[in-house]
């Protein structure tokens, strides 16, 4: 009789080998857990601001739409030397300011100044355009516009998650 017969056939794999693939199924089970529930949370167009209340900014950008707001943008620039330049130097100005050895607070405040000021210029801009909007609707359209809006406010979670709750 040889050694093959009398010894007893071992089928399957290692234990230590069982234990690892037993830990890999379980970490990807774990990241796909997490892919797909983050999947699901940011599934709609809005679902991402779950939690803070409809802000009036947001919905005039929504409701001007892209191609108005692309206009009003480009415009905006035009009257300033290009929105792209704009921010890419007040960063580099910014950065300057930050890696200095002694920081000028007074140079940076006029940084952020000059930032608000930009900003609210474009958002001002943005708000008028808005409004004329709002004076070329028909009664029927603005109602309309108003239930949305209503429907914004209506809609939100009752108990909103984060920080500031």
């Amino acid at each position: 009789m040889s050694n093959d017969q009398n010894s007893p056939q071992r089928s399957g794999m290692r234990p230590w080998l069982k234990v690892v693939l037993a830990l890999s199924l379980a970490l990807n089970l774990a990241v796909i857990g997490i892919a797909a529930g983050t999947a699901w949370r940011f599934h709609g167009k809005e679902d991402h601001h779950r939690g803070k209340p409809p802000m009036l900014s947001r919905f005039i950008f929504k409701d001007m739409g892209r191609q108005e707001l692309r206009r009003l943008v480009k415009n905006h620039g035009g009257e300033t030397g290009g929105l792209h330049n704009r921010r890419h130097n007040e960063m580099e100005q910014m950065i300057v300011q930050m890696r200095a050895d002694e920081l000028d607070t007074a140079a940076v405040r006029a940084i952020v100044d000059a930032h608000l000021v930009e900003t609210h210029s474009f958002m001002r801009g943005v708000a008028d355009a808005w409004e004329r909007r709002l004076e070329g609707l028909p009664l029927k359209e603005r109602r309309g516009l108003a239930d949305r809006m209503q429907q914004q406010l209506d809609n939100r979670p009752r108990h909103p998650k984060g920080p500031d709750h």
